[in-house]
């Protein structure tokens, strides 16, 4: 598919109700991607929409970034980190380092579908005033379709797919917060260091009145590169942050309903790729942090749960969602 079409004028640089051009923030969170960071980042540079800033946080690469941003030319803002602090950290450094209204996340391996979608995004937020979190359309390169492995919505992908609906979910690195959102809740849950850090931020923008909105004319395209991408890291953090989480924000029962079906999910994942040890190994350091989880609580109110079950009553039947990850398994 063309990855740049013509924009067209109604959709570039939106300003805001007072004739200012809010400013975007676009990060980009990296770790030894070599092979498609410069194409994400020509796929932001080449954005039309003006008042933008782009930040790249290299997790500790150390496999010379720098040059490529440096052959890009100016207009991106290299943060180095010291070592590999994690997905959490990385992001909480592009947060605090970005002075934009909007923050714009899109990770190392993806790319914005065409030049316009930095401006769609403005324009939903300023058109859907009463959202304030945007879940971008994350697409497959090569058809342009959606990538039903990063569909993590309660509402079934095949029939709403293309459609507007508040959700409570979002891809990290295929986001749009607008900046109050971490003004008030505060920053990723830096413990976590990776995997499902996603859910402890939806819980917790959701327990302070703030709202989701899935937008599938705001598309991605995610490459999927698989460097960091074993199995063995995905089962070992995944398996232990939900332990954590369950902890840390929901009440003791509610926790292990949230917790329960998570790790027969793990479980199930582990005896149909044959690998135990990691969600054995995640379920022991998780119950061994249980008590730096319970120094962090702030479980959810009741509210905030009614509308998580709410939402729930979308997701599709069990069968239906064992076929599902039979065919493309979200971890």
């Amino acid at each position: 598919m063309d990855l740049f079409q013509p924009i067209r004028a109604n959709e570039a640089s939106k300003q805001n109700r007072c004739g200012v051009q809010l400013l975007v923030s676009v990060v980009i969170l990296y770790y030894k991607r070599r092979e498609i960071i410069e194409q994400t980042l020509r796929s932001v540079l080449n954005q039309d929409y003006e008042n933008l800033e782009v930040i790249l946080v290299d997790n500790h690469s150390e496999d010379d970034v720098a040059e490529v941003v440096s052959r890009l030319g100016g207009g991106i803002r290299l943060l180095t980190m010291p070592g590999n602090a994690g997905a959490c950290a990385g992001r909480n450094a592009g947060i605090r380092a970005a002075s934009g209204d909007i923050i714009v996340f899109v990770d190392d391996d993806v790319c914005f579908s065409s030049e316009r979608e930095v401006a769609r995004v403005v324009n939903t937020f300023e058109e859907r005033q009463d959202m304030h979190v945007l879940a971008l359309q994350v697409c497959d390169p090569h058809t342009g379709k959606v990538r039903v492995r990063e569909w993590c919505h309660t509402r079934p992908y095949d029939a709403y797919a293309e459609e507007e609906f508040e959700t409570v979910w979002f891809g990290e690195g295929a986001s749009a917060f607008r900046r109050e959102v971490f003004d008030t809740c505060g920053l990723y849950y830096e413990p976590l260091y990776y995997g499902a850090e996603g859910h402890d931020m939806v819980v917790r923008v959701l327990d302070r009145g703030f709202r989701i909105l899935h937008t599938p004319g705001i598309r991605v395209l995610h490459w999927a590169s698989e460097s960091g991408r074993s199995l063995d890291r995905q089962y070992y953090y995944f398996t232990r942050n939900f332990i954590w989480m369950a902890c840390k924000d929901y009440r003791l029962w509610d926790g292990v309903l949230f917790l329960a079906p998570k790790l027969l999910m793990m479980a199930y994942f582990a005896a149909r790729t044959s690998t135990y040890r990691p969600v054995l190994r995640g379920m022991r350091d998780g119950f061994r942090g249980l008590p730096a989880a319970w120094r962090d609580r702030t479980p959810i109110s009741r509210s905030t749960l009614s509308f998580l079950a709410e939402q729930e009553k979308w997701r599709p039947n069990v069968f239906v969602r064992f076929a599902r990850h039979r065919a493309q398994p979200q971890i």
